[in-house]
């Protein structure tokens, strides 16, 4: 027996198996992430896998068999003893290897880290989970404007809404939100690609063509699946009759997953007519597609439309919801060559706009959305969390609702709290930029940076200025090398850098550090008002030790305030300024009542403290 392990030792044998191992391994890994690139079907990776094994017999066999010689291959016992070069082979074999299972390992660290994108939340114990017992999910792609003006292109989009949202109140159908089916528009994708990337079972598209009162609709059910035809009509009707296509349609489509495929969904509901004004009508369809965009001079021209609707019909309830949603938006967009709307002014109007639509439609749940955020601004808290709560209930699929009532609980401290209802907005609305931010931003808070970072990433992708956040994290870190990359994409990457970077690397004392950060002020003083508007916000002035002036942010802009409990404030925290600052705001007797935050703790009856 010990002489059959020498020979298989002297043959290679077992070097041949490691390398084998070593290359096998590698082959698998680097398979597999072909495979799924390209989207390859499941049994193309098994074939694969399985010739991998099936060759390590061979391998071994070839190694007892064979000797690879300077003169080639020949067999074994045709090598003289003393001609073998077995050893300079097996050294090779050992670098093959070697080489092989780094190769391999940095493979599978890429695999698992490489390009991380944040996975779907997992289903929580809040109230989350009784909007995840869906089985049939739909996605509505935004219906092809085939009319001759090209600026009817709102018309369409709107008509596609609407028939999404007469889907969205079907019992057990999922469906895509608007946000992310609408993503794909003009992107050239197949139905096969868009719905495995929203993941839906079914698609539904078509086209519109406006011709002055008259109007075509064509709309089709699609399995994602075997891109076969379940459902397809064409209308042609007048435009006053709009709201009837838009319930045959829904109900069509509930008809044929229900009949043709046999699934148990509820029948939908007819749609309440919003108006009889048909230009009332057109208005609000183009201001709300303005509104959707969040651009700072198109929800100018929105505000001005949705009061055209309302002028054109006075009893037009969802006209008067959409200007009151506009308003609660929009002081934080300004456009250039108007007058900021700020909190108080843009307050004054949400509440009687909202009021209104409710009292036409008691049914509508933004109003409620809309007065919930505004009366925490005015730090009513109890008031905006049941108005919040209210909008959540009268519609559970609405993203922004639960992203709104998310930011009221991190305001307030409570960060577990807020991830539940964020991580519901990100379940419905993964796509929406807004969403990924605040979920991202409040893992980091919690000091779970891993988990973060995925969210954080995404939503720059979106286009949200996420970088000052990782900017002051690396910072805290002492990462400065990509803390420096992050303040030149935040801040614009001009000559500032070379004052700000100093004020936090290295080892200062207190007196220093403050000589550095005066220096920064006044070569800042220096800079065009809009390079210096950068850098005018609370994380960034509080981090610098100008306690009052974030203060005086926090208190006239309360976007900001989810930022309070970022860790680059944990120095303004201690201040005299943040107390003065959440007794002025009523937190404080908010915490006394319903219960301390994460970071903060009672010190006797008239004072606290935070971390």
């Amino acid at each position: 027996m010990s002489n059959l392990f020498t020979e298989l030792k002297r043959r290679n044998v077992f070097r041949v198996a490691a390398a084998y191992a070593a290359i096998g391994w590698l082959l698998a890994e680097i398979g597999g992430l072909l495979f799924a690139t390209f989207e390859a079907p499941g049994w193309v990776m098994k074939v694969y896998t399985t010739l991998i094994i099936l060759g390590f017999p061979l391998a071994l066999f070839l190694a007892w068999a064979f000797e690879l010689t300077p003169e080639g291959i020949k067999r074994e016992h045709e090598v003289d003893r003393s001609e073998s070069v077995t050893q300079r082979t097996g050294q090779k074999l050992n670098t093959i290897m070697f080489a092989a299972i780094a190769i391999a390992i940095a493979f599978l660290f890429f695999d698992r880290f490489g390009g991380q994108q944040p996975e779907q939340p997992e289903k929580s114990e809040s109230p989350v989970a009784e909007t995840q017992d869906q089985t049939v999910s739909i996605a509505v792609l935004p219906f092809i404007n085939m009319s001759s003006d090209p600026e009817q292109e709102y018309f369409s989009d709107g008509i596609s809404e609407e028939i999404l949202n007469q889907l969205v109140r079907v019992e057990g159908l999922s469906v895509a939100s608007r946000t992310s089916a609408f993503a794909f528009k003009g992107q050239g994708l197949g139905l096969d690609e868009i719905a495995r990337e929203l993941g839906v079972d079914y698609i539904l598209e078509g086209s519109v063509r406006k011709d002055g009162d008259n109007i075509r609709i064509t709309a089709q059910l699609i399995d994602a699946s075997t891109d076969r035809h379940l459902w397809s009509a064409t209308y042609d009707r007048e435009l006053t009759g709009i709201f009837a296509i838009q319930d045959e349609i829904s109900v069509s489509i509930v008809e044929a997953l229900r009949t043709t495929l046999g699934i148990d969904i509820q029948k939908t509901t007819s749609t309440r007519v919003p108006t009889t004004n048909m230009d009332a009508y057109e208005a609000f369809l183009k201001a709300r597609e303005l509104f959707l965009s969040r651009d700072a001079l198109a929800l100018r021209q929105s505000l001005e439309i949705y009061q055209q609707a309302i002028d054109r019909d006075p009893g037009f309830a969802r006209a008067y919801e959409g200007l009151a949603a506009v308003y609660a938006v929009i002081p934080s967009y300004t456009p250039e060559g108007y007058a900021r709307i700020d909190f108080d002014e843009a307050a004054e109007k949400v509440i009687p706009a909202a009021r209104k639509a409710l009292e036409l439609d008691a049914t509508l749940a933004m109003p409620h959305a809309t007065m919930g955020e505004v009366y925490s601004w005015s730090s009513d808290f109890e008031t905006a969390l049941k108005e919040l709560d209210t909008a959540i209930k009268l519609d559970r699929r609405e993203s922004t609702f639960w992203m709104w009532r998310g930011m009221q609980m991190a305001e307030l401290g409570y960060l577990e709290e807020a991830l539940k209802y964020y991580r519901e907005a990100y379940r419905l609305a993964p796509d929406v930029g807004i969403n990924s931010d605040h979920f991202g931003s409040t893992l980091l808070n919690l000091g779970r940076f891993e988990e973060a970072y995925p969210y954080l990433s995404k939503s720059i992708d979106s286009g949200r200025k996420t970088y000052s956040i990782l900017f002051f994290h690396n910072l805290h870190n002492g990462d400065f090398l990509n803390a420096r990359l992050d303040a030149m994409r935040r801040f614009g990457g001009h000559e500032m850098l070379q004052y700000l970077m100093p004020v936090f690397e290295g080892q200062h004392e207190a007196s220093e550090r403050q000589e550095l950060i005066n220096r920064f002020w006044e070569k800042l003083k220096l800079l065009r008002p809009d390079d210096r508007q950068t850098y005018d916000n609370p994380l960034f002035t509080g981090a610098m030790g100008d306690f009052d002036r974030a203060t005086e942010i926090f208190y006239q802009n309360p976007g900001w305030r989810t930022r309070i409990w970022n860790p680059a404030l944990a120095e303004y925290r201690s201040s005299a300024q943040f107390k003065g600052y959440v007794r002025q705001t009523r937190m404080e007797a908010y915490w006394r009542k319903h219960g301390w935050p994460d970071f903060c703790r009672p010190l006797g009856d008239d004072d606290f403290e935070c971390d």
